[in-house]
């Protein structure tokens, strides 16, 4: 799967997500979001997997949902890229 095809399909999905989740989430709101650990969020945002900013009053971490999506959406086209070439060198 090329990337243009991945980022079509990321696009796609992103159009047809529910809104009803706050675009910029603390930690703890992140974590129950995502299915993730605070440690895990945190750790993305270092690798720039995903983005976080410092809350104005300092101190804490404010988590974009979207980019949580994207995360998500882009290790499942990762998976289904795998699995693709899996199934054409007939491994699967």
């Amino acid at each position: 799967m090329d990337e243009e095809r991945i980022l079509k399909l990321l696009r796609e999905a992103l159009e047809n997500l529910p809104l009803s989740w706050p675009r910029w989430l603390p930690t703890r709101e992140a974590a129950r979001y995502s299915g993730l650990s605070a440690k895990k969020l945190r750790e993305l945002a270092r690798a720039g997997e995903i983005y976080a900013v410092e809350s104005p009053g300092g101190g804490k971490l404010l988590f974009d949902r979207e980019s949580i999506d994207v995360y998500f959406l882009r290790e499942k086209a990762r998976l289904q890229a795998h699995l693709e070439l899996l199934k054409r060198d007939r491994v699967c």
